[in-house]
């Protein structure tokens, strides 16, 4: 097998590559999924039994969505930890089981069973909870509980009914209520920062300007003019 940038490989559970060729250095991510999240996807998105629902080999091909999630997923581990970690990663691994089974498994090709939605009772017990303990650090199991929903399913269902991640859709809820305690400036960045669920200062920043544009004091100031 020939490794090149920005190119992914597939391996079964208990496959073993007899020989690598690397021309040049290049930087790899190994991601391993537990046959189980697969085995998730299968039964809820085609109805098939996942012990008989198995990822099928292949290398040395360019998925652009494969490679997306793996430099999502290489960006968290190559920084300091934060709050949110935790349900961005388990929201990415649904992602990719799903895709793995859909695109490259040995039930690709059926067709997928029809979508279900996420009722309108469930949804809001899921925000009601978010609401509550937006600033803790909350697993997409425990959301998923709310709503009576695996992990992976409840994810997907989630996604469809607002056009958000719960990740995503949770560190939003967090940079509104630290903008409004910017505007009330009471309270130091660092103090806002901890209230707001974001950890540390450092990732407060980081993830304020990723979603604004601005640093927290540069909104701040902002919003005195």
């Amino acid at each position: 097998m020939a490794v090149q940038p920005g190119f992914a490989s597939i391996m079964p559970l208990g496959f073993e590559e007899a020989e690598v060729e690397i021309g040049a250095r290049v930087e790899n991510v190994h991601i391993f999924l537990a046959p189980s999240v697969t085995g998730q996807s299968a039964l809820h998105d085609y109805d098939a039994d996942p012990a008989k629902t198995e990822v099928v080999r292949y290398k040395g091909m360019s998925d652009p969505l494969l490679r997306e999630i793996a430099s999502s997923l290489l960006g968290v581990v190559s920084r300091r930890p934060e709050v949110s970690d935790k349900l961005f990663v388990e929201g990415a691994s649904a992602m990719l089981a799903a895709h793995l089974v859909s695109k490259y498994s040995n039930i690709a090709q059926r067709r997928a069973s029809p979508s279900q939605a996420l009722s309108y009772d469930k949804l809001n017990r899921v925000l009601d909870l978010i609401d509550h303990r937006w600033a803790e650090e909350i697993g997409l199991d425990e959301l998923a509980a709310e709503a009576c929903l695996s992990p992976f399913h409840f994810a997907r269902l989630f996604q469809k009914a607002t056009g958000l991640s719960p990740h995503r859709y949770v560190t939003e809820r967090r940079v509104r209520e630290a903008k409004a305690k910017l505007g009330e400036g009471r309270l130091s960045l660092v103090e806002i920062a901890l209230e707001s669920g974001f950890g540390s200062q450092g990732n407060f920043n980081r993830i304020f300007r990723k979603h604004t544009g601005l640093t927290p004091g540069q909104f701040r100031i902002k919003q005195r003019s």
